[in-house]
């Protein structure tokens, strides 16, 4: 009968004790990406639920049409409309700046970023956009007051053009 030297049982326990620790390893990566893959659809969710909300107030019929003048044109507006307006935008720019931050840290679904960008690069091609964010650029972080110039600059006037409401006039 082969006896199995103290030694040898020795090795064999650190080989399997080794193994141990690599499938362990394994589970902990497998189990921190599915995390962090639940936490990107968690944020993304969020964040689209706070841009919807941000824009509720546009399903209003009397609203629309104070929002589609004064994309137009800002100074347009009554004092009244103008902070109608004005809250309205900072509420969807604030949900876009929000979009911008988390997509730097990589917690929000890249494609869904994507969408919202070029969102706002159409929005921001409206003349009464372009000024309310001349008048409102410094209330935004410095980071993404510079995302959105850079896509007031790329953009087209045929972006601006989908936002005609004829209803208002």
């Amino acid at each position: 009968m082969n006896k199995l030297s103290l030694d040898t049982c020795a090795k064999v326990a650190e080989v399997v004790a080794a193994v141990s620790v690599i499938v362990g390893l394994f589970v902990v990566v497998l189990e921190i990406r599915q995390n962090t893959d639940a936490q990107e659809f968690h944020a993304t969710q969020t964040l689209v639920a706070e841009y919807l909300e941000a824009t509720r107030t546009i399903n209003d019929p009397e609203f629309v049409c104070v929002y589609a003048r004064g994309a137009r044109n800002f100074d347009a507006l009554s004092q009244t409309e103008k902070i109608r307006y004005s809250i309205q935008m900072q509420g969807i720019l604030r949900t876009f700046e929000q979009l911008h931050y988390a997509s730097l840290e990589g917690t929000i679904d890249p494609e869904v970023h994507a969408g919202f960008r070029q969102q706002i690069m159409s929005i921001m091609q409206l003349p009464g956009n372009q000024h309310y964010w001349s008048l409102r650029r410094s209330w935004y972080g410095q980071g993404f007051g510079d995302v959105v110039d850079t896509l007031i600059a790329e953009g087209s006037p045929e972006d601006a053009a989908q936002f005609e409401y004829e209803e208002c006039e």
